[in-house]
C-alpha cells in the first residue's frame, strides 16, 4: 500500500504488551549513558517515593518501535529504511515507567503530507498501563524518499 491522505486517523493497537523488566531498565540506562540511580537502585528510588526503580525518560522508544513497525505491516506498507529519516520525536510524559507496568501501545497516523518527492508521516503513540491509564504520548515524524524513476 502506499502512503496518502487516506491512512490519516487510522489506529492500530499493538498486538500485545511490553513488561518492563528490571534488568532491562538497568540495561537501557547504561547504554545511554546516564547515571541517575533510580534507575538501577531500589533504595534510591524509594527514597523518592517509587516501590521499585523508574525507567529512563527515552526508554518508551524500544517498545515504540516495534508498535510502528507492526503498524506498518498491518497496513501492509512497504517501508525502505534505507529511505526513511527519523525527524523528530516528541514526548509527552503523564507518570514515570516503572518496573513491573504492562506497557501497550495504540499507534495513530496525525498526518500525512508530501513535499519535495518525499512523504512526511506523523504518527502519535498512546502508551498505557495494565490499569488503562495513560503513561506517555508520543509523536514521531518520519520522512520517506519516494523512488525516483530509475532506480
Amino acid at each position: 500500500m502506499k502512503l496518502s491522505s487516506d491512512l490519516v486517523g487510522l489506529h492500530h493497537r499493538f498486538s500485545d504488551y511490553y513488561e518492563v523488566g528490571r534488568e532491562k531498565v538497568r540495561e537501557y540506562a547504561r547504554a545511554v549513558k546516564s547515571d541517575d540511580p533510580v534507575y538501577r537502585d531500589e533504595a534510591a528510588a524509594r527514597k523518592i517515593g517509587y516501590d521499585t526503580l523508574v525507567a529512563p525518560l527515552t526508554f518508551i522508544a524500544v517498545f515504540g518501535f516495534l508498535a510502528q513497525e507492526e503498524f506498518f505491516k498491518a497496513l501492509d506498507v512497504e517501508l525502505d529504511l534505507s529511505r526513511v529519516l527519523h525527524t523528530d520525536q516528541r514526548l509527552v510524559f503523564h507518570r514515570p515507567i516503572k518496573v513491573g507496568d504492562r506497557l501497550y501501545c495504540d499507534v495513530y497516523v496525525d498526518s500525512i503530507r508530501v513535499m519535495g518527492g518525499s512523504d512526511i508521516v506523523v504518527t502519535r503513540n498512546e502508551i498505557t498501563d495494565q490499569d488503562g491509564q495513560l503513561v506517555q504520548t508520543t509523536y514521531t515524524t518520519l520522512v520517506g524518499r519516494h523512488e525516483e524513476e530509475g532506480e
